[in-house]
């Protein structure tokens, strides 16, 4: 079993290429990544309320906001 940082892309690259090396041994693998529901975002960081509902405009406005890194993927 390995365990990963679902947050950390470069920690997750590493594990994943790590799984691939131990194909073929006839068990499974198992990749276990902590995460935080709504990381980064302050009303939405570490509850449930937002599994699963869409924010409205000016909620996905704030939320966006604090992630810049995603703005360019919109």
């Amino acid at each position: 079993m390995l365990h990963a940082d679902g947050h950390d892309i470069t920690q997750l690259q590493t594990q994943l290429r790590h799984a691939q090396t131990l194909r073929g041994a006839g068990k499974p693998i198992v990749i276990l990544m902590k995460t935080t529901m709504g990381k980064g975002v302050d009303f939405m960081e570490g509850t449930h309320e937002w599994h699963g509902i869409a924010p409205n405009d000016e909620q996905l406005a704030r939320a966006l906001a604090q992630l810049p890194e995603t703005l360019g993927d919109y």
